[in-house]
């Protein structure tokens, strides 16, 4: 219990400096400026001291009460956001790159929670999960349903319509519908959601619907279908298939 209360008071305080406290201007700071930012010593402060009062409140609750362990903690914490967010300022501004800076943030408190709390036990059970046949089963099942299948839904589409193409559309934007379809499908299916994936289908279908309504376009109307259908089958293919080899 002591290492989970410290690990989310950490997350939660990350969170709160990191979002809820610090100003887009102080992004816009960092970004432009980089290592001269002021700005970005100021948030790397307040992520420091709200580290600190977390872990004086945990270390006098649950801890050795040593302030070295404080100092030192709450030292890693700022040290590592600086360097963090210089790296980030310098990549380009994306999902990847914001992906990438928040977990080797969350790793941080990771592994200062642990070195705190003396829980060898978690480094156990993330090592016996990361191996576990189980869990390796159900991410090869997302990783397939995700580009792979859209590589295989894309030329099914293009062998059965020609190069026919909806006009209008945002770019890669059916492409990442369909995965975000395929992923929500698949987590239903191994949750014994059924109801789930009729319902996804529906709303899709409710929002399709005045589209294809109003273009009149029957090679259209017939092209999502297809891309539809086949979504639904290879991910019901690839649901059934990681169920039963995990069962």
């Amino acid at each position: 219990m002591a290492f989970s209360l410290l690990l989310v008071a950490l997350i939660i305080g990350h969170l709160l400096a990191d979002f809820y406290w610090q100003p887009m201007s102080w992004v816009n700071d960092r970004n432009s400026r980089h290592f001269k930012a002021t700005k970005l010593y100021f948030h790397v402060l307040v992520h420091g001291v709200t580290s600190a009062i977390i872990i004086s409140a945990w270390e006098y609750t649950y801890g050795w009460q040593q302030i070295s362990s404080v100092v030192i903690a709450t030292a890693v914490i700022m040290l590592s956001h600086y360097a963090i967010d210089i790296a980030k300022s310098y990549s380009s501004k994306g999902v990847v790159p914001f992906l990438l800076d928040q977990l080797a943030h969350i790793a941080v408190i990771i592994y200062l929670s642990v070195w705190l709390s003396d829980n060898t036990h978690f480094l156990d059970t993330l090592y016996s999960l990361v191996t576990n046949p189980n869990v390796l089963w159900v991410v090869c099942g997302y990783l397939i349903i995700l580009s792979p299948s859209a590589v295989f839904i894309r030329m099914m589409l293009e062998r059965l319509t020609g190069n026919f193409s909806s006009k209008g559309s945002l770019v890669l934007a059916g492409q990442s519908i369909g995965m975000l379809e395929r992923v929500l499908m698949l987590s239903f299916i191994l949750l014994d959601q059924f109801a789930g994936v009729g319902f996804l289908l529906a709303a899709k279908s409710v929002f399709r619907f005045g589209d294809l309504s109003a273009s009149k376009d029957k090679k259209l109307t017939e092209y999502v279908m297809l891309g539809t259908l086949l979504s639904v089958s290879v991910t019901l293919f690839v649901g059934l298939m990681v169920k039963y080899l995990i069962h």
